[in-house]
């Protein structure tokens, strides 16, 4: 071979592996964000309209602290005026008794005195000292935080698709079973450090400090139709069982005030509860607005070849968000997207890298329309694009995405499936 045939050769693998290398290149991703529309698990039909009410299970014992507070304040009360009143009768009485005794002592001769003295080791009458009344001070009883429920269930319970109305309304009862903390305590524990210096490392110990506690704000949540019969009756275990609260790390010791510390985090646990019933109650109940990411794949830089993929993916980013503002626009622009991807995969050659159409581009069409599909609620056009992909290899990352999805359609299927 000549040299002019060796470097047209050398030059056309360079070409080649370029081309290669542009094409494994292509295939980008972008995320965008946008809200559909989600069916409740559990439908009610041809009920517009709810009501909340709060039933904390530790008023009554509030109630019985502070009746058991008062009635001890009033015993301490009337005790003390009765002490008051006795007082002078005490202490003219232990005056009587003491004049009476020295007159006796002093028409004692002296020798029956100082026998007396030797033998009571002091036979001279001492003076009663009638002690003061006081007030017994009685310690108001520790109780838990009231609050004003009607406000706290407008703020925190809101069933997405319904009307806070109580005529004919689904009854949401919330049960609050108060907040159950342990004492707050500072925790010391030594740790290992590495020091380094002349070239040379050497370790010493640190002892740090925190504060911490174990706490819970459980909390029970039952739901009757109109007409009283009940359709949830939960306690979530994830508001029963003990966290621990734990401060940030200090070289010394750090004073805490105890009673504030509790008093902060209980209202933060309180709200994160009424957040975490909400919305259990809006997935079950609601017809709710959720916010998630989409990731669509397209051509880099525009390629004339694949003008039609571009114009897919634009319509699909364009439809997407418009769900919310404008949804049967936003629909008929993921449809178009979906008709072009559609087209797009009778071309595809999964074993060809060269193909216009290839794997890499065959599995970022069909995770297109995948997303496509969910947004739109089409669970039938996604599980049978699902099929699809199971047909193919797949790699590691492309597996949890289908795993994913996966997810998705077998829960867009049953919520349908109840509605």
């Amino acid at each position: 071979m000549n040299s002019k045939s060796s470097g047209y050769l050398s030059l056309s693998l360079v070409f080649l592996l370029t081309i290669s290398t542009v094409k494994a290149q292509k295939l980008k991703t972008e995320e965008i964000a946008y809200s559909y529309s989600r069916l409740p698990s559990t439908a009610i039909k041809n009920v517009k309209h709810y009501q909340v009410t709060f039933e904390p299970a530790y008023e009554a014992k509030n109630k019985e602290l502070l009746e058991e507070y008062r009635q001890k304040k009033k015993e301490a009360q009337e005790k003390y005026r009765n002490d008051v009143a006795a007082y002078s009768t005490l202490v003219k009485a232990a005056n009587e008794r003491y004049e009476k005794a020295m007159a006796d002592y002093n028409k004692k001769t002296l020798g029956a005195k100082i026998v007396e003295k030797s033998l009571l080791d002091n036979s001279k009458p001492k003076k009663e000292v009638i002690q003061q009344p006081y007030m017994e001070n009685i310690a108001p009883p520790k109780l838990q935080a009231s609050y004003d429920y009607k406000t706290v269930a407008d703020t925190y319970i809101q069933l997405d698709g319904y009307e806070k109305n109580p005529a004919d309304a689904l009854k949401i009862i919330v049960l609050l079973y108060g907040f159950d903390y342990t004492i707050p305590r500072t925790i010391n524990e030594e740790q290992e450090r590495q020091s380094f210096g002349d070239g040379k490392s050497s370790s010493y110990k640190v002892t740090l400090y925190h504060t911490e506690f174990s706490y819970r704000y459980p909390m029970a949540v039952k739901v009757y139709t109109p007409q009283g019969s009940e359709i949830l009756s939960i306690t979530p275990p994830e508001l029963n069982s003990y966290k621990i609260y734990k401060s940030a790390n200090t070289d010394r010791p750090v004073e805490i005030n105890g009673e504030l510390l509790i008093k902060t985090h209980q209202e933060k646990v309180l709200q994160e509860n009424l957040g975490f019933i909400n919305n259990l109650l809006n997935d079950k109940f609601g017809y709710s607005t959720v916010n998630k990411t989409a990731t669509l794949y397209y051509i880099k830089n525009g390629d004339a070849d694949y003008a039609d993929l571009t114009t897919a993916f634009n319509e699909a980013s364009s439809g997407l968000l418009m769900l919310q503002q404008d949804r049967s626009t936003g629909v008929e622009k993921l449809k178009k997207a979906c008709d072009i991807w559609n087209t797009a995969l009778k071309e595809s050659d999964i074993s060809n890298k060269k193909s216009r159409i290839n794997k890499d581009v065959t599995i970022g069409i069909y995770f297109n329309l995948l997303e496509s599909y969910f947004a739109i609620g089409d669970a039938a056009a996604g599980q049978n694009t699902l099929g699809k992909l199971n047909t193919l290899s797949l790699s590691n990352t492309e597996r949890v995405t289908k795993l994913g999805f996966d997810k998705l359609f077998s829960e867009l299927k049953k919520r349908q499936s109840q509605n």
